[in-house]
């Protein structure tokens, strides 16, 4: 938008010859100046409202481009230099292309997006990073994160999240067999190993593009391994069901995902990021977050009600020192015999407090603690434990097996409703942008 030019009234001073001749070079060198500063803003203000693309004649500019690759780059760790700007600019087009055509759909179905809606997103994001409320524009002004940028996304998102829901969701049935079938699965899985994992996901909507998203995919992973957050770039790149997440998919068990994203999540240590895998219509890049063994939905376990004796420990205590405190807490130990006479034993131990730990499940507890009072006899102190700087004894009062019901059916259902309306819009989207007629410039 051209703004208008301002006019100012100068008064005209008379002047010597010699003076006007002293001062027309000067004039002339300002008015150059004048002229290329001016030159250089058109230019700079012609390039900011640059057509990038048209998307079903919506506009896409170069200032929407270059305000998300900031968005990026401030949210992502990234090194703001020219070469990572220009990795991301065809990414980041890729990405507002389809955010067009998402928000050209949601109009189409008269979807709005309301204040309220976007100050829940803002105040989300406070929670998230653990900013005081309302302190997230001085949060984004800190980190040079533009707010019309994030703005813009999180209204893509909602408007989005809105269509989706409205359009797809009544699509969507569990049956009860679907639901036995993921409880058959816990059962047969049981003592194997489960992955938490995070996703990015690129789609491959024709033959044609199989070569170009490879290509993105790798120079997604060559900044992941530069430093980038996972999180931010899945947020940002990822057309996955998860992206809204950073990508977080939670744990997975054996056989739940493609065998070629299984096989690749086998061989990752964990921190890792994957190679590019080709699985499904698209590309993904994995992160592995963590493993554990999969729990039976019928297994017992056991909580503990606990009390404590702690014995402090001088920083840097040597052997000897460790060793003569664990002699000093056996032999008050064996003055107890049941929970009500803890008190009594620590205030004979001058230096000692004695604490309720209350009620803990069994595999909660660190692993030296966990073995220590598995089998204790109850109101029996057990034997002295150096733990964080200080000798500890510990007295289980009371002890309970539980059964852990496993995930409810309810629970289930709504999983696979998620995952469920997640494929049908991924699907959607797909059609969307082979509908489009976009224009690149």
């Amino acid at each position: 938008m051209a703004l208008p030019l301002m006019q100012k009234q100068v008064a005209v001073i008379p002047m010597a010859a010699g003076a006007r001749a002293l001062l027309l070079p000067f004039f002339a060198a300002a008015t150059l100046i004048a002229a290329a500063c001016f030159t250089l803003g058109a230019a700079r203000a012609q390039d900011v409202q640059r057509i990038a693309a048209i998307v079903n004649d919506e506009v896409v500019s170069r200032y929407d481009v270059e305000q998300r690759i900031q968005l990026v780059i401030a949210t992502s760790k990234l090194n703001d230099t020219e070469q990572v700007r220009r990795r991301l600019r065809g990414q980041v087009l890729r990405g507002l292309i389809d955010e067009s055509l998402q928000i050209q759909a949601a109009k189409l179905h008269s979807i709005r997006v309301e204040k309220s809606d976007l100050d829940r997103a803002f105040r989300f994001i406070e929670r998230q990073n653990k900013v005081p409320h309302g302190g997230l524009d001085r949060f984004m002004a800190v980190r040079r994160i533009p707010k019309n940028a994030l703005e813009a996304q999180l209204r893509a998102e909602i408007s989005w999240s809105k269509l989706v829901h409205r359009r797809l969701v009544r699509n969507v049935q569990i049956g009860d067999e679907e639901i036995d079938e993921v409880l058959a699965k816990l059962h047969a899985n049981a003592g194997r190993v489960e992955q938490n994992i995070s996703e990015i996901f690129l789609p491959i909507d024709t033959p044609e593009q199989e070569e170009d998203v490879r290509i993105s995919s790798l120079g997604l992973l060559r900044q992941l391994r530069e430093g980038a957050t996972f999180a931010a770039m899945a947020r940002q790149f990822s057309r996955g069901a998860t992206a809204s997440q950073g990508g977080a998919v939670g744990w997975v068990q054996p056989g739940q995902l493609a065998a070629a994203l299984d096989q690749a999540i086998e061989k990752l240590q964990i921190g890792a990021i994957s190679e590019p895998i080709r699985a499904g219509n698209g590309y993904y890049l994995l992160r592995l977050h963590d493993r554990r063994e999969i729990a039976a939905a019928n297994r017992t376990g056991m909580k503990l009600q606990l009390k404590q004796i702690i014995l402090p420990m001088a920083k840097g205590a040597d052997e000897k020192a460790i060793k003569a405190q664990k002699q000093l807490a056996r032999a008050a130990s064996e003055k107890a015999k049941s929970c009500g006479e803890i008190d009594a034993v620590a205030k004979t131990l001058q230096i000692a407090g004695a604490s309720d730990l209350g009620t803990v499940r069994l595999a909660d507890l660190p692993k030296n603690i966990a073995a220590a009072v598995k089998d204790l006899t109850i109101g029996r102190f057990s034997a002295p434990i150096h733990n964080n700087g200080a000798v500890m004894l510990l007295m289980v009062c009371k002890r309970d097996e539980i059964k852990s019901a496993g995930p409810s059916r309810e629970s289930i259902s709504k999983d696979l409703t998620t995952r469920r309306l997640a494929t049908l819009a991924q699907r959607y989207l797909r059609d969307l942008r082979r509908a489009a007629v976009v224009e690149l410039r």
